[in-house]
């Protein structure tokens, strides 16, 4: 659910920049700028961001391995102690 603090409009951004920041980083979410009533843009903290960013690339990696795992045949895999051996590490 949105929270009603989330929401600022242009003209609170444009007259009180550092306000807005501050918002954001306070309420730990985004706050959404709307203008004449339309969302335009999201404005967050710079560590939930990359925060964000972080959670997408692991989700995009765990598909990515996913769809790679469906081409391969179990048999197309080595136990790690069969690459101990052909190493003679173990």
């Amino acid at each position: 659910m949105l929270n009603i603090q989330a929401i600022k409009n242009l003209t609170d951004l444009r007259s009180d920049p550092a306000g807005v920041i501050k918002l954001a980083k306070d309420l730990a979410e985004p706050v959404y700028i709307f203008s004449r009533s339309k969302p335009l843009s999201v404005l967050m903290a710079i560590e939930e961001y990359e925060d964000l960013i972080d959670r997408l690339d692991d989700a995009l990696d765990a598909v990515e391995i996913k769809e790679m795992k469906k081409s391969f045949k179990k048999s197309d895999f080595v136990s790690l102690e069969q690459v101990k051996k052909d190493l003679e590490i173990a």
